[in-house]
């Protein structure tokens, strides 16, 4: 009996010291207390390792539709097809990962946009932490948090939902050996979400020799 009490002790005792020790999902300094929940996800991030350069383009739909007429999961490239859509932004990014571990990545994104010659240069990381995938990218206005579903062998599906201001994003990530596709779409604060997204995103990016 005694040596069960023990048992109980000290299992409670290193929980509450793993509980404490954990980090924010917003921290993107500390590298999280990894558990047996993360192992399926061992270096889900660690095809990124490495430099990249591509656009990130920025589309409007000067059409919306009633949201049940377009898909809003399943989405390609031939959702960026659909009549209506004007390029309003075209942004120069340079990706630089580099893994600590398994379970945590870094990242630095440095984006250029070509029509002011504004230089923007964020923070951020790629991590598994409790069994869940995030990427936390640390703006100098904000820091945003996607959560993430990992989609066959080499697609993860990012998303936040947030308001207070509105921020609704869904993105399809695929990366292969050499080429790494975006494609996704946002409300923002002010959008009619009764409606399909203002705004499209795609962007493809290429491994630096």
């Amino acid at each position: 009996m005694k040596q069960r009490i023990l048992f109980y002790l000290i299992f409670i005792f290193c929980f509450s010291a793993s509980c404490q020790n954990q980090v924010a999902v917003d921290d993107i300094d500390n590298s999280p207390v990894f558990n047996k929940k993360d192992k399926a996800f061992e270096n889900v991030f660690k095809i990124l390792d490495g430099t990249w350069k591509g656009k990130f383009l920025i589309y409007q739909d000067l059409k919306q539709l009633p949201k049940d007429q377009v898909s809003m999961k399943d989405i390609s490239l031939k959702s960026l097809e659909k009549d209506g859509l004007k390029l309003v932004n075209s942004i120069d990014v340079t990706q630089v990962y580099t893994s600590d571990s398994p379970f945590f990545q870094r990242v630095t994104i440095t984006d250029f946009y070509p029509d002011t010659q504004k230089e923007v240069v964020s923070k951020g990381v790629n991590k598994i932490q409790d069994g869940k995938v995030w990427c936390v990218v640390r703006k100098p206005d904000e820091t945003v948090i996607h959560d993430g579903k990992i989609e066959g062998g080499d697609t993860i599906i990012w998303s936040r939902d947030e308001q207070s201001p509105q921020r609704v994003e869904y993105f399809k990530e695929t990366v292969s050996e050499n080429f790494y596709e975006i494609i996704g779409w946002g409300y923002y604060e002010g959008d009619d979400t009764s409606l399909s997204p203002k705004l499209w995103f795609y962007a493809k990016y290429e491994r630096q020799k």
